[in-house]
């Protein structure tokens, strides 16, 4: 039978609507049914695709609760009191028969009453107070960045690169300001930010179904988790396939914005720390006093808003940031006041987003939800609206999407590029020629392509490593995150390099704000999970509910890799296979900031505190993901050189987060563009290739 079919069906069984009405109940707000879940079941164009795997759930589920009515005197369960109807439903999500299908109600009908998705707003967002975009704002949808088609394509370049992120946009901007023509190749869809906000359901971070910003079918992966080896395709879910996002400027499209330097001892752990047993790690082949300029660089170019001070005092600067600070928030005076209390330091976090107006775009508008969307008023910087429109501008960049580069040619006078794209259904296959060969795909797809490429020694897709996150939660005197943007506000260094986290420790800030959804899915201790007092709980206290977030150094090992899969993609060309192993070490760095962040919610007057709940991501490729084909000052020690070039190649280079030998304590984005415009000088400066 087809989904349509199902999904018919079940609208014509009253059970469900009943039952649903009882998980959410209702008062001064609608019911579930009333207020979102009948158009999210029935009329949400995506629920044909999303909802395959709850109809059947459903449907029988609607069948147990007819039969348990009948037991109790009922002609239905419709028919029956509210009271028999709780009693019926309690013992049906405790039995182990019948406990997966009352499950499946559940979490339908908390998305339908409380996530946005096909444009529905639905009765549980204005009942907690979530309002996407704040009433005043007008929102302004940038022109999508100018493409070319294909056919438009030239056979040869001065250079390609392979991926439009940081990274690549970095490469093609200084490349194209220095008078070389460069193809941008992005195996994205070009979307406009509209089609990347507005989804509660399809996001980056929040993709409980397919994302909007994953790859899509026909791009498998081999992942091995805790529960085994798993095939999991592009349009599977994210937090399992991988949390990269793809789409046109790569993840700083939809980031959070936090942009921070790494500390000197970041580029030289190997000499600070030593290298424990099992574990590969090293030192930086430059250091923090030859990345310093490219640091200023980076964050007048990109644009961020932060301030001198605690923050910075331990990472000498050559320019201050090109603008304020953003403006202070009830989560940043209810830490600080703690942190001054504990004799911490505490500041503002440095953000890639206009704090004003800024290189001719307006200024952050603190909507709800920040993280995983695109702008709603262009105010995020990215390489999307930074460096890749200044390499298009100059007139000799083209931007080439929807297209896939699928091998790597290397050459004594040549490189190139085999790309692959459909065309009007038709599968085109286009060789292009070019003095080199930058690939900047990211931490997963640039070894991938590489080795399926012949490309690379044996360092190449080794030492794959992330961060370490560890995020506690609990209840506030009173309502600390509101649903006011941009997310993170304020921040500790004080457990970076410090005597309290061992192995380099990390940052520790307040914790993002949270959907909805997920405060529904998730409620503390004590809470019930469904009903009239679990309502009550999200549009009353759920909003002092607050933590903070602690990420931390991941200690590399030589095991953790990338490698080629048995499967193949649409193109026939083979699928990235992930093994991740996280050493003692970099658990105690988890362990230790996790312990910190107890102690300064604790201070703060936060109780009832818990790790925070959310959907375990068990997948080897987080979105901080570095390391695979990492710089070094020899091939016995690394994949790459210094200035990024793979070792035993002639012209082909890498310049993204695989270059990075450790990923530092904080998040590492502004170090990718860092790296990225000292990798691309040092192209220009020797070139030709």
């Amino acid at each position: 039978m087809s989904a349509a079919h199902d999904r018919d069906r079940l609208r014509a069984l009253p059970a469900v609507k009943a039952a649903a009405n009882r998980i959410i109940p209702r008062d001064d707000w609608p019911s579930a049914w009333d207020g979102g879940l009948e158009a999210y079941l029935i009329h949400t164009p995506s629920s044909d695709r999303d909802l395959v795997w709850a109809w059947p759930s459903l449907i029988h589920l609607a069948g147990e609760l007819d039969r348990a009515a009948r037991a109790v005197g009922g002609s239905c369960f419709a028919d029956v009191t509210v009271a028999q109807k709780d009693e019926l439903l309690k013992r049906i999500s405790e039995s182990p028969d019948t406990s997966e299908a009352f499950d499946a109600l559940r979490r339908v009908t908390f998305e339908g009453y409380y996530a946005a998705c096909g444009g529905r707003e639905p009765a549980g967002l204005a009942m907690v107070g979530y309002r996407e975009v704040p009433d005043h704002v007008r929102e302004s949808d940038p022109e999508r960045l100018s493409d070319v088609s294909l056919d438009a394509v030239q056979s040869h370049y001065d250079a390609i690169v392979v991926g439009s992120g940081p990274g690549g946009g970095v490469a093609a901007a200084v490349l194209a300001s220095e008078g070389k023509r460069v193809l941008v190749v992005e195996r994205a869809r070009n979307l406009s930010n509209a089609q990347l906000r507005g989804d509660h359901l399809h996001g980056k971070r929040n993709a409980v179904y397919w994302p909007v910003v994953g790859p899509g079918a026909g791009h498998p992966r081999s992942v091995r988790t805790d529960a085994g080896e798993l095939t999991l395709d592009g349009g599977d879910d994210a937090s399992l396939y991988g949390l990269n996002a793809y789409a046109v400027g790569g993840g700083s499209r939809i980031w959070q914005g936090m942009a921070w330097r790494f500390f000197p001892e970041d580029f030289r752990m190997r000499s600070t720390y030593g290298n424990p047993e099992g574990a590969s790690l090293v030192d930086w082949p430059v250091t923090y006093e030859d990345m310093e300029p490219y640091y200023s660089r980076a964050e007048w170019e990109l644009g961020v808003a932060g301030d001198e001070g605690t923050l910075t005092m331990r990472t000498a600067r050559s320019a201050r940031y090109p603008m304020p600070a953003m403006g202070s928030d009830a989560s940043r005076e209810f830490l600080a006041s703690a942190a001054d209390r504990l004799g911490w330091g505490w500041g503002p976090i440095p953000l890639a987003i206009n704090s004003v107006p800024h290189d001719g775009r307006g200024a952050c508008v603190r909507c709800a939800h920040c993280v995983g969307i695109s702008c709603p008023v262009n105010a995020k910087n990215g390489s999307n609206n930074t460096f890749l429109p200044r390499a298009i501008s100059t007139g000799l960049c083209d931007l080439l999407t929807d297209a896939e580069a699928v091998e790597i040619r290397d050459g004594d006078h040549v490189a190139g590029v085999v790309i692959m794209a459909n065309t009007r259904g038709v599968p085109v296959e286009v060789r292009v020629t070019a003095d080199v060969v930058i690939v900047s795909a990211g931490a997963i797809e640039t070894p991938r392509l590489l080795l399926a490429s012949g490309i690379g020694n044996e360092h190449m897709g080794r030492h794959l490593h992330d961060h370490r996150i560890s995020s506690i939660v609990g209840t506030a005197p009173f309502p600390v995150k509101t649903y006011s943007g941009p997310g993170h506000s304020i921040a500790t260094l004080d457990h970076v390099h410090s005597a309290t986290v061992p192995w380099g420790g990390g940052v520790i800030a307040d914790i993002s704000n949270t959907l909805p959804l997920t405060f529904a899915e998730h409620p503390p201790v004590g809470i019930p999970e469904w009903g009239i007092a679990h309502k009550r709980w999200m549009r009353g206290d759920r909003a002092r509910r607050f933590g903070v977030v602690a990420i931390g150094q991941e200690i590399p090992v030589p095991t953790s890799r990338v490698t080629l899969a048995g499967v193949t993609d649409r193109w026939g060309r083979p699928g990235a296979a992930l093994r991740k192993d996280v050493h003692e070490a970099s658990r105690l760095v988890e362990v230790g900031l996790g312990r910190q962040g107890e102690i300064w919610l604790r201070a703060a007057g936060t109780t009832d505190l818990e790790p925070a709940g959310s959907r375990p991501i068990t997948s080897a490729a987080g979105e901080h993901s570095a390391g695979t084909a990492r710089m070094g000052t020899s091939s016995l020690n690394s994949a790459t050189d210094p200035v990024g070039r793979v070792w035993g190649t002639k012209r082909v280079v890498v310049c993204d987060s695989s270059l990075t030998p450790t990923n530092g304590s904080v998040n590492p984005t502004l170090t990718i563009v860092a790296n990225a415009f000292r990798v691309a000088e040092a192209l220009v400066a020797e070139w030709p290739p």
